[in-house]
């Protein structure tokens, strides 16, 4: 515990470290807030059917896939980073205060469409910015950084959703709203009066100078981990806009239950990533992906059958294993694939989480209005056997590189774990600065 507090002091001592948690913070808070009963709004306050609702998350979850990958060239592009962020958070702002104002489906489409989309980038660009500002400064292991930023998310998530049912039992789904926008714009402040990072990460700035994917980027692993990926993240927006739903609907519970689902499988991430943030050069990072799968299947089969509420609670930790893993280990996962195109390896990562949201709304709609909402959920016991199979099939396949050490080429030297005692200072220390920012 000593070793873990001094490394969080020798984090928040880093140069705009503490900035950009409370900026990640606040934006967590916010999409805590509003996501996950933008379903229920829309099934409740909205009157949509199932397969309009299912429409309307689609269309904005596409239009997010769009929007944010454009974003995500222009970032990769320039320098000032600072500016998309702003822009991504301002359309969140945005995005919610304008679900206050109508009920009309079309224009909430539209808004979904337009602002939402935008605010969709919000957490890659503050990762993306964030992982300049360290490397600007010549840090160069950014693995504890940044899986300690991912934990400051979820933090957000553990109480944020009991804080907004409450706020939507009092003040109904405008106050609700209008306070995740609140919480975007300090958010943004934040960011706006923060230090522009002037310089590119090296990898990055390498990535840019080849005009294809490497060829290892195109072979059939790579292919396998986009599809298992896809899967993974469409069974996950599935639950997203589905079990609050179930959780009312047909389980007779309330909004203040469905805050506690989302509360408890958020704490539970955070233990999970810290320990994954600290190890993650020394983790299996396939094996662990594809066992993390297998609780994907029992978590799914156990809504299913779920007699009531409380069957929930035990499974919101296999949730939180998938999360906590696909989170901390998908990206490296891919870029270790592809080496030579982190930029490009980072965003099929992301990519493949949008694409299963946007796959997830007209599903979902439709097996709920074909077979009803515990319907949807045996879908994703089938999406998670899928994606569960096609990456133990290919992690055989693949034989010895699944189980090589990503450290392992390195020369010999003593292995230090970033939190033993005594090492925190180490981890946050810079290495040669690239630049005085």
């Amino acid at each position: 515990m000593n070793a873990v507090f001094k490394t969080f002091l020798a984090l928040i001592r880093l140069p705009g470290y503490a900035g950009i948690s409370l900026a990640m913070f606040l934006s967590g808070i916010a999409s805590s807030f509003a996501v996950p009963y933008t379903s229920l709004f829309g099934a409740t306050e909205a009157h949509m059917t199932p397969l309009r609702l299912g429409i309307f998350m689609t269309l904005t979850a596409v239009s997010s896939v769009v929007v944010s990958a454009y974003l995500g060239r222009i970032a990769d592009k320039r320098s000032d980073k600072k500016r998309i962020v702003l822009l991504s958070i301002a359309g969140s702002a945005l995005g919610y205060a304008l679900l206050c104002v109508t009920r009309n489906y079309i224009l909430l489409t539209i808004f979904g469409c337009v602002f939402l989309s935008i605010g969709a980038a919000v957490f890659p660009q503050l990762f993306t910015f964030s992982k300049a500002r360290l490397h600007a400064e010549g840090i160069e292991n950014t693995e504890l950084p940044m899986a300690t930023l991912r934990t400051t998310l979820s933090c957000a998530w553990v109480f944020g959703p009991a804080a907004g049912a409450i706020v939507l039992g009092v003040s109904g789904f405008n106050g609700l709203f209008l306070s995740a926008a609140g919480a975007f714009a300090v958010a943004g402040v934040i960011v706006l009066f923060m230090r522009e990072p002037k310089v590119y990460d090296a990898l990055e700035a390498g990535d840019k100078t080849s005009s294809e994917i490497p060829q290892q980027g195109k072979n059939a692993h790579v292919y396998a981990a986009l599809v298992s990926f896809t899967l993974i993240g469409m069974g996950s927006a599935i639950a997203t806009i589905m079990l609050p739903v179930l959780i009312v609907d047909q389980l007779h519970g309330t909004t203040a239950h469905v805050a506690q689902m989302v509360g408890l499988g958020a704490f539970a991430e955070i233990p999970m990533m810290l320990m994954l943030g600290g190890a993650s050069r020394r983790i299996n990072k396939a094996n662990m992906i594809a066992f993390a799968s297998l609780s994907h299947i029992v978590y799914f089969a156990g809504i299913a059958i779920a007699p009531n509420l409380w069957v929930l609670v035990p499974l919101q930790i296999l949730n939180a294993v998938v999360v906590a893993v696909t989170s901390c280990l998908g990206m490296s996962y891919f870029q270790e694939m592809m080496p030579g195109a982190l930029a490009r390896a980072t965003t099929l990562f992301f990519n493949t989480m949008r694409t299963g949201s946007v796959m997830a709304g007209v599903a979902s709609g439709f097996v709920a209005a074909t077979w009803g909402y515990r319907a949807v959920f045996v879908f994703c016991v089938m999406l998670a056997t899928t994606a569960s199979v096609v990456l133990f099939i290919f992690n055989y396949q693949r034989g010895a590189k699944v189980f090589i050490d990503p450290i392992a080429d390195l020369p010999a030297e003593p292995v230090i774990d970033p939190v033993a005692p005594g090492t925190a200072l180490e981890v946050a220390a810079p290495a040669q600065p690239v630049n005085n920012v």
